[in-house]
């Protein structure tokens, strides 16, 4: 894989993975501090009360009142319309080679426009946003292998965004149990929060 011509540093993104599996910041952390930007933590599975956002508080009440598979909510029962107040902050991402990589079947456009870029139908590792790919692979991968919802606070890099963001991923499975895809959402927020 490579992102805008570099490389994924996969040992990199693994070592991220870890770090956020065990509920440490120590390698996550460094490495978005190295490249300019600050990582306030990760949380599993949030109280819906716990999460600052009412987009995140929506879309969480929302996963878990989707009818159950084996190990999360099925994918196929998702439906935008019961979502709508969060929509423009909601991402859905395809699960790609067991998490290699994903697509982005859905980017909001409210995440589009403080973006600045629109992202459906594009991998994470075709994005432009070099210095913060492995830290999005190593926090979906996460949620993968852990099968349960993750929330992370991050600021990226002044020459990416002078936002911070905060996401809620939300793993869905099939028909067979397998995690095929995220739901996400992502919120701008002043940086560092209040």
């Amino acid at each position: 894989m490579s992102v805008a011509g570099q490389p994924v540093d996969e040992d990199l993104a693994v070592a991220m993975e870890e770090d956020l599996l065990a509920g440490g910041n120590g390698a996550t952390e460094r490495h978005l501090a190295g490249v300019g930007a600050s990582f306030a933590g990760a949380i599993w599975s949030p109280w819906v009360d716990a999460l600052d956002e009412e987009v995140l508080r929506i879309l969480q009440a929302y996963w878990t009142d989707l009818p159950a598979g084996r190990r999360a909510p099925r994918a196929a029962a998702v439906n935008p319309a019961r979502m709508k107040p969060a929509l423009g902050y909601v991402m859905l991402l395809d699960v790609l080679e067991g998490g290699r990589d994903f697509r982005y079947r859905v980017y909001g456009s409210a995440i589009a426009a403080r973006s600045g870029f629109e992202a459906t139908g594009r991998t994470v590792s075709e994005l432009p946003v070099a210095p913060m790919t492995e830290y999005f692979l190593a926090s979906y991968r996460a949620c993968l292998r852990r099968i349960e919802p993750l929330f992370t606070r991050h600021a990226p890099p002044v020459m990416l965004h002078v936002v911070g963001w905060d996401r809620l991923i939300l793993p869905l499975e099939d028909d067979d149990g397998s995690i095929v895809r995220l739901l996400v959402g992502n919120v701008p927020r002043r940086w560092p929060p209040a």
